[in-house]
């Protein structure tokens, strides 16, 4: 894939310019060799923090190209491999100059911060980014509201600056190595440029051509919401059925933030609406919304616009997860597609937009299971419904379709490994999993 040779290719560049620099050095003494050893796990770690920040920029064509989910797994991996090189560039650095110098660690530390320009704030960068990766760990990040994860990861643009005044500062490869400054700064613009594009000016731009606001809020089911998002021209807003964007709304207590939301209903021109469940702080409190507040938008994104090749397709929805295959439904059922959906909630109460999808099934032929955990009293295990003598009985044609899931990440990957012994090829599968970059 063009977007995997471009990183690697890069990579290679920038090893070149090491080597040429001062890579050959390492084999001259064993100070060297360290020393050696932490400036290019330092520039290697540095690109691949470079890297992070695109997959954060909601590139579109590398989003399509991708997928959310691969980018998540992509920016999970890439993150701690970024994080692991530092924390080697930072040791391989202190053992180097200890051996020239003859120092203990903490006299070379001080040396450090007090003799060589930019060091401290290399220190500050380093300890944001291991700040950064440890709320990112998924036991930290269950004890964190949403809100506070997402600001400790703003300082990643602090920790990035903080790194790149300290690479120009003193970087040995740097020093008499124009081309590689320049080309290191382009880096950082090309990183830069993007994600202003496409985090700032593209949101304002549809927000100039659009105007969207919220109309109103409607209570769908408990704890459950649905927005209602006007604006000028929403027909030539360029957004399916079965995408996601991310929202922000600008009143207060909101600008700061933005969360991605399906459509949960066909796009008619006049209205988009999205359905929220109350999870966190945000979500708890999404029916306060008033009428008039401004919404910038970042996509659409999301692979689920993509239509099948055959006839058949079943959609599997965990909770809230109905909400962008609830309008893919719908239009696939008004394309002539034979629809059948799967639908699991915790009990009757929990199912969103029953009476919608209860209609589609009269007119429209859409074939609805809900599979209920609670019914009656009767307790069924979560992940029973989706284990592989269930899913055969449920669907006895499951190998001839095309399948879209949405739902949380252990339903995913229940049904991955229940697909899979029914002999489903991988590549018949489509899931969304909502992971915030």
């Amino acid at each position: 894939m063009v977007a995997y040779a471009v990183v690697a290719a890069n990579a290679g560049l920038i090893l070149s310019f090491w080597w040429l620099s001062s890579g050959f050095e390492i084999m001259r003494t064993a100070s060297d060799a360290f020393n050696g050893l932490g400036r290019v796990t330092g520039l290697v770690g540095t690109y691949l923090v470079l890297v992070q920040l695109l997959l954060m920029a909601r590139i579109p064509w590398l989003e399509r190209a991708l997928g959310l989910e691969q980018m998540a797994v992509l920016h999970k991996w890439n993150g701690y491999l970024a994080i692991s090189l530092l924390l080697a560039h930072g040791i391989f650095q202190t053992l180097g100059y200890q051996l020239g110098d003859g120092k203990d660690v903490f006299a070379q530390l001080a040396d450090f911060i007090n003799s060589y320009t930019g060091l401290l704030a290399a220190i500050v960068s380093l300890g944001l980014f291991i700040a950064v990766v440890v709320v990112s760990i998924t036991i930290a990040r269950r004890r964190l509201a949403y809100e506070t994860w997402y600001f400790i990861h703003l300082y990643t643009y602090l920790a990035v600056a903080l790194a790149f005044s300290h690479q120009i500062a003193t970087g040995v490869d740097f020093a008499g190595n124009p081309a590689f400054v320049y080309y290191w700064e382009l880096l950082y613009l090309l990183v830069g440029g993007l994600l202003v594009l496409y985090r700032v000016i593209g949101p304002l731009a549809a927000f100039q051509r659009h105007g969207f606001r919220v109309q109103a809020v409607e209570r769908e089911a408990r704890g459950v919401f649905s927005i209602y998002i006007s604006g000028r021209d929403l027909d030539k807003f360029e957004i399916e059925a079965g995408q996601f964007a991310f929202w922000r709304f600008l009143d207060g207590r909101r600008w700061w933030q933005s969360h991605p939301f399906s459509l949960s209903a066909v796009p008619d021109g006049r209205t988009l609406r999205i359905t929220v469940k109350n999870i966190g702080d945000f979500t708890g409190g999404v029916h306060t919304l008033k009428p008039g507040t401004p919404v910038l938008l970042e996509g659409p994104f999301g692979k689920f616009a993509e239509r099948p090749d055959g006839s058949k397709v079943l959609l599997i929805a965990g909770g809230i997860g109905i909400t962008p295959l609830r309008p893919l439904a719908e239009e696939m059922a008004e394309d002539g597609f034979d629809v059948q959906l799967l639908y699991r909630a915790h009990d009757e109460g929990g199912i969103v937009f029953k009476k919608e999808l209860d209609l589609m099934a009269g007119h429209q032929g859409v074939r609805i299971a809900y599979l209920l955990t609670d019914s009656g009293g009767r307790r069924v295990d979560r992940e029973a419904w989706f284990r592989p003598d269930s899913l055969a009985r449920l669907v006895p044609d499951l190998a001839q379709r095309e399948i879209y899931v949405c739902g949380p990440e252990p339903m995913l990957h229940t049904l991955r490994r229940s697909l899979a012994k029914l002999g489903v090829p991988a590549g018949q599968i489509r899931a969304e999993v909502f992971r915030l970059l």
